[in-house]
């Protein structure tokens, strides 16, 4: 049985010289594994989608209990990622984070965030903090871990200078925040939170609620940018229980 498929590389393993396998996110099958043979040797054209972010489609067939790659058409190669190293770091995170979240079930809009931050990469029109957090935020979003940053908690106070609650994703304004202080019910040392100051908490607003196509239609000073990006990767790092190797390397090169 043939199976066609539209998706993104998100992963390789190199099996043998010439052979290796290939993690595709899918937009018809979600997350599936597959070999793709001779996708090693870049005179290989038949295989010019098999490799490390490109998107494509993909004709595979089922021999025992794996995918075989028979054809792979190339769509996008987001080429110019693979030309700096800060972006290509990004984008291997990114993909991690899809490798250990997406499930064998069609996540359109998943896969739809994946294509546009990459698509952002490529172009150098952003910086790559923003593409980043933004991804962080909305893939939070779409996987379940939705934050509820409406209003305060405790009194439902809309505007001000908040503190998000990292492990229950809720915000509290100062004034609660200095109450609880002052309470019984003090916040242990253990209690994850992150500030978010006006303008920041109105770009995580935005990039929860906003259409796709406009993710990255906001601005911020350094200074915002970098709570919002801090506080992004905290909430999806502690929503997922994990760190990945990958993020580290993009801290490591984001630093030179």
């Amino acid at each position: 049985m043939i199976l066609e498929v539209t998706g993104l590389v998100t992963r390789t393993v190199d099996l043998s010289e010439s052979d290796r396998m290939i993690s595709l996110f899918t937009a018809e099958k979600g997350m599936i594994s597959a070999v793709a043979r001779g996708s090693k040797n870049y005179a290989n054209r038949a295989m010019a989608a098999a490799q490390l972010f490109c998107y494509g489609r993909f004709l595979l067939y089922r021999r025992g209990d794996k995918y075989w790659v028979k054809e792979a058409e190339l769509i996008e190669s987001f080429y110019a990622i693979r030309q700096d190293i800060v972006r290509t770091a990004l984008c291997s995170y990114l993909c991690d984070v899809l490798n250990d979240t997406a499930t064998a079930q069609p996540e359109p809009e998943l896969l739809r965030l994946a294509l546009n931050a990459l698509h952002a990469a490529a172009s150098g029109r952003f910086q790559p903090v923003q593409i980043k957090a933004a991804f962080e935020w909305r893939a939070a979003a779409l996987l379940g871990f939705m934050p509820d940053v409406t209003a305060c908690r405790d009194c439902g106070r809309t505007e001000g200078n908040f503190m998000l609650y990292v492990m229950d994703g809720t915000i509290v304004c100062d004034e609660c925040r200095a109450s609880l202080a002052e309470g019984p019910e003090q916040p242990g040392e253990h209690v994850v939170a992150e500030l978010l100051p006006p303008g920041v908490l109105h770009a995580v607003r935005y990039v929860l609620f906003c259409p796709q196509e406009k993710l990255l239609s906001f601005r911020l000073s350094d200074e915002e940018m970098h709570l919002f990006a801090r506080a992004a990767e905290t909430y999806l790092t502690n929503q997922l229980e994990r760190t990945f190797r990958s993020l580290q390397f993009y801290h490591q090169v984001e630093e030179l």
